[in-house]
């Protein structure tokens, strides 16, 4: 039993390496790690149960309880590491829900922003100087703001036309055209960019549309976090 068990661990771990091709991961492993980790488990079998053939019945539950914890600890650990990116995936998204204020700069200058948890991403910038939160959109043909943040950048809603229709989360809606002189995101600056002004309640966020996001070198979504890169 001391040895035989063991055995049968690394046989039945060698079976599913045989079975399992070698690119698809076993538990969450690539093919090295999971054989080294067979290894370790089969190692540690061996042990405990060389000291509880040693010991006695009366110890056997004391070393039973002990191996138990170490094991929890090697597979909490083995599944922290397995998934490390998914659980850093997740700790982005707790910061960017609690701390929702700058996005990130990277080194080249390329403005890094957390999904929410809600799956989109909110972009803080300023316009004309005041602060406004943007849906990024690629639906949307240009830039779109809500009446309110219209009114907050110095926009006279009273003087628009509203004779362009665009959709929205809410349905159709009525817009008027305008020219915005300057929306800074973190380093990336664009001048006079084309958008929309909707009619109030018409909107709940202002959208980071095309007119903005077709002037970037490049915008990408990795690893839950959305990437603007200027030109």
């Amino acid at each position: 039993m001391v040895v035989a068990f063991p055995l049968a661990l690394l046989a039945a771990a060698l079976i599913a390496l045989w079975a399992v091709p070698a690119d698809t991961p076993i538990l969450g492993l690539d093919h090295g790690s999971f054989a080294r980790a067979a290894f370790g488990v089969a190692f540690l079998a061996w042990l405990f149960l060389t000291a509880a053939r040693r010991a006695g019945p009366g110890a056997f539950a004391r070393i039973l309880g002990g191996t138990a914890i170490w094991a929890a600890i090697i597979l909490g650990l083995t599944g922290v590491y397995a998934y490390r990116f998914e659980a850093a995936e997740i700790a982005d998204r707790v910061m960017a829900e609690l701390f929702p204020g700058e996005p990130q700069i990277g080194q080249s200058g390329e403005v890094i922003v957390n999904r929410r948890f809600g799956g989109e991403f909110v972009i803080p910038a300023k316009v004309d100087g005041a602060r406004v939160a943007f849906l990024f959109d690629t639906g949307a043909t240009m830039v779109v703001l809500r009446a309110q943040d219209a009114q907050r950048i110095g926009v006279d809603a009273a003087g628009l036309d509203f004779d362009v229709s665009v959709v929205t989360a809410n349905g159709a809606a009525m817009a008027a055209e305008t020219r915005i002189d300057q929306i800074a995101i973190g380093p990336i600056v664009m001048r006079n960019v084309r958008a929309l002004v909707a009619r109030p309640g018409a909107l709940s966020e202002s959208l980071l549309g095309m007119s903005f996001l077709e002037r970037l070198q490049s915008y990408t979504v990795e690893r839950g976090r959305l990437i603007l890169k200027a030109k």
